[in-house]
């Protein structure tokens, strides 16, 4: 079994973009408005291994890498790159927060591959209520016209609750984002009549929570993140993270 590099788990959970690229240039710009600077290299990319919907199919595009050490790279190098998101728009452009060789590219997407669970395990751990139950209303909030990436709370009511974590207060609000601004547009999306697994968490202390003449009187919760909702296939996955936490 191959030894994999220290601090590969935190590199791929870090990064926005990581792929596989060969170096094309060094000390040149491929996007427009960006000049060429001396820690820059463009790089035509061979296989993305984590990227975002909206960037579409990467392979055989030309990309700017901010590196973190200028001569670290020569031309015609293969490297598998760990990048954070810095200009799309005439072209693309990111920041490397490490690189490694290109024999380490599968155990790379094995490691991407594991993401969503251990994403999931986090949201598991974090959660003051987890319970199947089933959305019975939706009802909005007076909308925060003041900010304009406010969330624009709804709230949901819940019913046939079947606590799996916590104990279920015998009123409660379940508060989603309904803005389609990019901060929220990822946040789950509760409709009437929908069941599932939900992931229930602490307001967060910002952005604050809806006002209303008459101020709500029963526990909040919210659900922010897209693993906070869950199928109920995903019951004995989470089971089995739960019974973990309660070692």
């Amino acid at each position: 079994m191959r030894d994999l590099p220290l601090g590969l788990q935190e590199l791929v959970s870090d990064a926005h973009l990581i792929f596989t690229a060969t170096v094309l240039e060094i000390g040149a710009s491929s996007v427009e408005n960006l000049p060429p600077q001396d820690d820059f290299v463009v790089v035509m990319v061979e296989r993305p291994l984590r990227s975002e919907p909206g960037l579409g199919d990467l392979r055989r595009k030309k990309m700017t890498v901010k590196l973190l050490k200028t001569g670290d790279l020569r031309l015609e190098d293969r490297v598998i790159f760990f990048t954070l998101n810095w200009i799309q728009g005439g072209g693309i452009a990111v920041r490397e927060i490490g690189h490694l060789g290109i024999q380490l590219e599968d155990d790379v997407a094995e490691e991407v591959g594991r993401l969503p669970m251990r994403h999931l395990a986090d949201r598991v751990a974090d959660s003051l209520l987890i319970a199947v139950a089933e959305v019975t209303a939706i009802n909005p909030t007076p909308f925060e016209i003041r900010w304009r990436s406010a969330p624009q709370w709804a709230t949901a009511s819940l019913q046939k609750i079947e606590p799996l974590w916590g104990h279920p207060p015998e009123e409660m609000v379940i508060l989603f984002p309904t803005s389609e601004r990019p901060i929220w547009a990822r946040s789950p999306r509760l409709k009437e009549g929908q069941r599932g697994i939900f992931l229930l968490h602490r307001p967060p202390d910002w952005p604050p929570l809806p006002q209303s003449d008459a101020p709500i009187r029963s526990a909040v919760f919210t659900v922010l993140d897209p693993a906070d909702v869950q199928p109920e296939s995903q019951r004995p996955v989470i089971e089995a993270m739960l019974s973990e936490r309660s070692v």
